[in-house]
């Protein structure tokens, strides 16, 4: 090209981890390419933002985190868009002061940040990308269809016209054009980057060219320190709604499955002593580095969220799943469909120890040792923060600025 113009890139982030993660190692990408980058966050994801070279600019959230203690409600999926419409309500008026004085080039915006990401680039007249952490949604799947639930979806639904109300007023309080529930409900947006591969995604060959799924985003996390020789199973429930009991069944029923293995614990925040007295070979923590955990170990017990299930790939770790939430479900599903893990009953509540004690000979079955060594291989060629950042420069100009690293 014969202009050596960089772009200003602004993100949008949300604090949830992770969410949070993939998007640090782009905006590093995109740093390291020469583009400026602002990212709108909260005070949480403020100094991880900070590190991976972005301008921050803080926000404040009405988003709070669930206790880990609480289970997800059976009316989560219809309470929650409601939610998200809040948080944009509260986030747009603080944005566009700032972006409105220093228009960027395009926006980059969370999934979940959908009807804020929507609005302002409608405002400020810029291309927008939509950023999934877990999987893309469109018409070529949903997780309202997946889970073949009623949800806020339907028109019969009772908090369909509140929430298409709510929407409208939104909109005309912004002058945007008019989203509907399934625009809120799938974060719908021309273009998209997902951070999982097409081939892991429900029906990704379905999804067109603008969707980009470029695979965990894991640069900047990996370490360089030796693998461990000790035989590891590696337990966490991530960090969100991880319940005291339920992650000490799954501990217990470890330990038990592999008497010759270590077996380490994340708790995801909670204190250890709620875990009460554990075998001597059980080694709990409240936060764990998960990627040097994962270099090391022989089986992973997982919630199954999406980054999870990237990272244990990355290393072709067979993976033992207990979800919670209907995404988990879900992401268990698709890990068990391929033949790289398997599912516990009630996300490993009390048939966890009977079922961790059937399933720990994944870690020693050479086929899905063979399948995971596949994954892990075309996992790693998925692209990660280069691909993500050419799909961001795609959304360019092309005749105004200089792409490529």
């Amino acid at each position: 090209m014969s202009t050596t113009t960089r772009a200003h890139v602004a993100v949008l982030a949300v604090g949830a981890t992770g969410h949070l993660l993939p998007v640090l190692d782009v905006i590093t990408e995109l740093r390291e390419r020469g583009h400026r980058v602002t990212c709108f966050a909260p005070d949480v994801a403020a100094p991880a933002a900070r590190r991976a070279g972005a301008d921050v600019v803080t926000y404040e959230s009405t988003l709070v985190t669930r206790p880990s203690s609480s289970v997800p409600p059976s009316d989560f999926a219809v309470w929650l868009p409601f939610v998200l419409l809040a948080e944009a309500a509260a986030v747009v008026p603080q944005v566009i002061p700032v972006l409105g004085g220093d228009v960027p080039d395009v926006l980059l915006y969370d999934r979940a940040a959908h009807p804020a990401g929507r609005a302002l680039a409608q405002l400020l007249d810029r291309p927008a990308v939509a950023l999934f952490p877990s999987f893309a949604q469109g018409p070529a799947w949903s997780l309202a269809a997946a889970t073949g639930q009623t949800s806020v979806l339907d028109p019969a639904h009772p908090a369909f016209t509140p929430l298409q109300d709510q929407l409208d007023q939104f909109s005309a309080r912004w002058g945007v054009e008019r989203s509907t529930v399934r625009d809120l409900a799938e974060a719908r947006e021309r273009r998209s980057i997902a951070f999982l591969p097409r081939w892991f995604q429900w029906n990704g060959d379905e999804f067109g060219t603008d969707h980009h799924f470029v695979g965990p985003c894991l640069g900047s996390r990996l370490g360089t320190g030796p693998a461990g020789h000790e035989r590891l199973v590696y337990v966490s429930a991530g960090t969100a709604a991880a319940e005291p009991e339920s992650v000490r069944s799954l501990v217990r029923s470890a330990a038990a499955a592999a008497p010759e293995h270590r077996v380490l614990v994340s708790t995801g925040g909670f204190p250890v002593a709620a875990l009460g007295r554990m075998p001597d070979r059980v080694e709990a923590h409240e936060h764990v580095d998960q990627l040097a955990a994962l270099a090391q170990a022989d089986l992973f017990v997982t919630h199954a969220g999406m980054g999870s299930v990237m990272e244990a790939l990355w290393f072709a770790v067979p993976m033992v799943c207990a979800p919670r939430t209907s995404e988990q479900h879900l992401v268990a599903a698709r890990v068990e469909a391929l033949g790289l893990g398997v599912t516990l009953p009630d996300g490993g509540g009390p048939s966890g120890d009977e079922g961790v004690a059937r399933k720990r000979d994944l870690a020693d079955d050479p086929t899905v040792r063979e399948r995971l060594r596949t994954a892990s291989a075309k996992v790693r060629a998925a692209g990660g923060r280069r691909a993500a950042a050419d799909a961001v420069e795609a959304a360019l100009a092309p005749d105004r600025y200089e792409v490529g690293a």
